[in-house]
């Protein structure tokens, strides 16, 4: 069903524009009293209400004057199929926009299906001769001239019904719809969903009045117009922010080029009553640390600025604000912290940063040392002295995000203090609650040749390209894999989480550089 279509955030607002003289067609619906069986549903009915008077101040009219609600089949067939003949009627200069609050399934043999209201008061293989095929809704579209954009804020809780929670391998529950086949078949659309395939969509507390898609959605469009795109890519940074990254729409454009740059929103606000013109925080922050060592005659480490590029690189394309610091002695490291501090402080509550760190590494007398750029300290006062406490680096950016990562790529040998690591778990005083740490090599622990480029930051920058919606422990989990295999087991990197829930890597999803690897069995390593 879904693959992510825009990426980078965007500014706010958009320009605005004349009055649209063109059709602009709207079917809004919005499905809430199923039976206990199938799982009432608090907001839908407000959602539709919040998303069609937004609708209307875009210019757009309702197909029926008003939203339609808790429709059985009969009755939802009946309103689309009178949609997509005004669509037809009004030609290829037309704009459709249909939005469907409720709850949604997809079948196991294949195909999305939106449940009407019906009298059923339980889920059994019926139910998919009862309910409204979203294919039969696409190809209807795609037989139009005229765009459409369509936004299913389905899957609003799990439904129970065993062919739509069977494992669809790798033992992943499937809760949610799957992704059309794309192509052809959706063919000038733009097509948004409240979550992504095989998840969850809150339903919002009862007491909130909407879902936080539906909220989203409303507000923006009473914002100053801007393109479709634009516009469900601030809705999708409005949803992250208010679930603190625990829902992400999904967004796929296939307008075609001559309606990519149809714009939405309000056609009466004026600029000024809107929001202020800003850019918006980026949520996914990462710091980047290569050390070379030149002042350390014998131990500098000729490799580790392509290594951290190379992280840099895949963080980047992988929706991350990225700052790459080269070389930083203690002040430079501690002053490019609380920048990075500052940054997921900005980005507000659901912010979740990443910090690498390619040099060396030590660990004291229980304690944890990075090795900041400059001589190598030949003595423990030395290290005392000059190198930065993992522990109090991560205390310092705990309470700054809902997540932190942090790589470290050490594990190169050298003189001073025995290997990285030799505590492996967290000490009391941190990591407690939010926190990945991830190790190039398992705890007391070095890979022999330290000035060869890094297996870890390979693996890293290969997997967190994958088209996957993959949680941070399973990016490692495959690092870890990959460098064990490269190595026949000589290296094994360990990593440890505190997360209670999990955090998806990605912001959005790019074409790989290669062919994806075939996904192996998850483990967590310890």
């Amino acid at each position: 069903m879904l693959l992510l279509g825009g990426a980078a955030a965007m500014p706010w607002p958009g320009r605005t524009q004349e009055t649209p003289v063109t059709p602009r067609i709207a079917l809004i619906m919005g499905n809430a009293a199923y039976s206990s069986g199938i799982g009432t549903l608090a907001n839908p009915i407000n959602d539709a209400r919040v998303v069609a008077d937004g609708i209307r101040n875009c210019g757009f009219q309702l197909v029926s004057g008003d939203i339609v609600r808790d429709a059985d089949r009969s009755s939802m067939m009946s309103a689309i199929r009178d949609y997509v003949n005004l669509l037809q009627a009004a030609g290829p200069d037309a704009l459709g926009f249909f939005y469907y609050s409720g709850h949604g399934a997809a079948r196991e043999t294949g195909g999305n299906y939106l449940i009407p209201v019906e009298e059923a008061d339980v889920l059994d293989d019926g139910l998919w001769d009862d309910s409204v095929s979203l294919d039969w809704l696409m190809e209807k579209l795609d037989a139009l001239e005229a765009p459409s954009v369509v936004a299913i804020d389905a899957c609003r809780n799990v439904l129970k019904l065993p062919q739509a929670q069977r494992s669809l391998g790798g033992g992943e529950s499937f809760r949610g719809l799957r992704r059309t086949a794309g192509g052809a078949g959706e063919r000038n659309m733009f097509l948004s969903f409240a979550t992504w395939e095989g998840e969850t969509a809150s339903d919002g507390r009862a007491d909130d009045g909407n879902g936080p898609y539906a909220g989203a959605l409303g507000t923006r469009l009473n914002e100053p117009a801007t393109t479709v795109r634009d516009m469900f890519e601030q809705v999708r940074l409005d949803v992250l922010e208010k679930t603190l990254q625990r829902q992400e729409p999904m967004n796929l454009s296939r307008l075609q080029r001559r309606s990519s740059d149809i714009k939405i929103g309000s056609w009466t606000l004026q600029e000024e009553e809107g929001l202020p013109s800003q850019d918006r925080p980026v949520l996914r922050q990462a710091l980047v640390f290569s050390n070379e060592y030149r002042e350390s005659d014998g131990f500098r480490l000729p490799n580790t600025m392509a290594d951290g590029e190379k992280v840099a690189t895949s963080l980047l394309s992988s929706g991350y604000e990225t700052m790459h610091v080269r070389n930083s002695d203690r002040g430079a490291f501690q002053d490019a912290v609380s920048g990075f501090q500052n940054r997921l402080k900005a980005a507000g509550p659901a912010a979740v940063g990443l910090v690498y760190f390619a040099g060396y590494g030590t660990s004291l007398e229980g304690e944890n040392y990075l090795i900041p750029e400059g001589p190598i300290p030949y003595d423990k006062s030395g290290v005392r002295e000059e190198a930065i406490k993992l522990a109090e680096l991560v205390t310092q950016l705990e309470t700054a995000a809902q997540a932190i990562m942090v790589l470290v790529d050490c594990g190169r040998p050298f003189k001073l203090g025995g290997q990285k690591g030799i505590e492996p778990g967290f000490s009391e005083s941190f990591g407690r609650d939010k926190v990945v740490i991830a190790y190039a090599d398992a705890p007391g622990e070095q890979h022999d040749d330290g000035a060869a480029e890094s297996l870890f930051a390979d693996a890293f920058a290969r997997n967190v390209l994958s088209e996957d919606r993959i949680d941070i422990e399973a990016v490692m989990t495959r690092v870890s894999e990959d460098v064990r295999d490269a190595t026949d087991g000589q290296q094994r990197p360990w990593f440890q989480t505190s997360l209670e829930l999990p955090i998806f890597f990605r912001a959005d999803i790019v074409a790989p550089v290669e062919p994806l690897r075939k996904t192996r069995k998850p483990y967590r390593k310890r």
